[in-house]
């Protein structure tokens, strides 16, 4: 029999883990289709919430956390009345934008009335390491779900280019992918064991077929360090040497398997290289987005747009896209330079006082660069979730953490 203690940690873990599932049986459902509706997914997401505000209710959250949590609302709510365009919609994209900060502050709470600890994110980040590749290997191999590029359900016609599962957002599965090799070369790096292994081969494969430019540029990156970082230890040396072997062999296995996928992607990105230059095809055009969108703001909104932002107004600059797809820009766009203060701020709080907890903060550090570069984290629902374990992962592994006091009785 599970103790109380315990029955209140699974409920929650159960709830995380169960994301890739949830997201993918959402994309089966909707036909991948966005969820600014009523759909499963945020019938999911609306239920973490839900319960997260039950533990609050019973376990309490510390003063500078409520007063948090109270000014962002605040401010977002102001942020929502002088929207004019798409009320609705921007309600969705706030909620997802809180969603994190809400699983955050839930887990501290935990965390702080001895709840949970890290082996339970630990758990989840298992979890994971197992549950996304296989949502993605598996409707792959049944033929079912969709390509990165394109709209067809197939991959194997000409105009389809990449393959992403079940999900809805490229770049959501992508940085997860991303976070997850760096979480799992973490660990063979450390110990070579057979599950290890699997678990590599797993990953590198879905970030294979993905098709993505930024996902196997910092896989690249990710492995170089790995390998390469010096150390004197001999068995440390030899498990990376034995990486090096499997990265090679894994690589050469997968381009034999998947040469087809992988012609298609590389065709892709030669004809978007040529017509489009470097830093738009670097950017997937994402740069192109920034100065119409600033000039736009300067002109209408003026000094006022640049520090409270414009809501979801200034996305009628950007018809096809809606958004720059560059957290830092969007989040600037939207809430102004207070409102990017206050999310990056509290982010950044977290990473300072925790930082030399080394996967976590590296998988934080990563996460700014992802986020900066290749697609929003901060404003998607599959990426939040995510990120806000590694910021858990961050507060629960310190035995520093401020567990500050605590507005009810625990």
């Amino acid at each position: 029999m599970l103790s109380s203690k315990g029955k209140v940690a699974a409920t929650y873990i159960f709830l995380l883990v169960i994301l890739p599932i949830m997201d993918s049986l959402n994309g089966l459902l909707n036909g991948g289709g966005n969820e600014n509706g009523l759909s499963l997914g945020i019938v999911y997401r609306l239920i973490i919430v839900v319960v997260s505000v039950m533990y609050w209710c019973f376990y309490g959250l510390n003063k500078r956390a409520l007063i948090y949590l109270l000014l962002i609302f605040v401010y977002l709510l102001l942020s929502v009345i002088g929207s004019t365009d798409y009320g609705t919609t921007y309600i969705i994209l706030l909620f997802k934008l809180m969603l994190p900060i809400i699983i955050i502050e839930t887990i501290r709470s935990l965390y702080n009335n001895n709840k949970l600890n890290s082996r339970n994110i630990n758990f989840i980040m298992n979890s994971w390491l197992l549950l996304f590749p296989l949502t993605m290997i598996i409707p792959y191999f049944l033929g079912i779900g969709f390509s990165t590029y394109g709209d067809s359900t197939s991959i194997s016609q000409q105009a389809q280019a990449g393959f992403k599962g079940l999900y809805y957002a490229q770049n959501d599965i992508s940085y997860v992918i991303d976070i997850l090799y760096l979480y799992v070369i973490n660990k063979v790096s450390m110990n070579t064991k057979i599950l290890y292994i699997a678990e590599y081969i797993m990953v590198l494969i879905v970030s294979l077929i993905m098709g993505l430019k930024g996902n196997y540029l910092i896989i690249a990156v990710v492995t170089v360090y790995y390998v390469f970082k010096g150390s004197k230890d001999s068995k440390s040396r030899l498990q990376k040497f034995i990486l090096l072997i499997m990265v090679i062999i894994g690589i050469a296995a997968i381009f034999t398997f998947f040469m087809n996928d992988l012609n298609t992607i590389i065709q892709r990105w030669q004809y978007f290289y040529n017509k489009n230059g470097f830093l738009s095809f670097f950017t997937s055009t994402r740069s192109d987005r920034i100065a119409p969108t600033y000039n736009w703001i300067s002109e209408i909104a003026g000094i006022k747009g640049f520090l409270f932002g414009t809501g979801y107004n200034y996305t009628i600059m950007i018809p096809i896209f809606k958004f720059v797809e560059m957290d830092i820009f969007d989040i600037l766009f939207q809430l102004g330079i207070v409102g990017a203060v206050l999310i990056y701020g509290y982010y950044f709080s977290i990473y300072l006082k925790n930082k030399h907890i080394k996967f976590y903060s590296g998988a934080f550090l990563l996460t700014i660069l992802i986020s900066t570069l290749s697609g929003h984290v901060f404003e998607t629902a599959l990426s939040g979730v995510f990120f806000a374990v590694i910021c858990s992962g961050l507060i629960v592994n310190s035995n520093s953490d401020f567990k500050g006091e605590s507005l009810s009785e625990g």
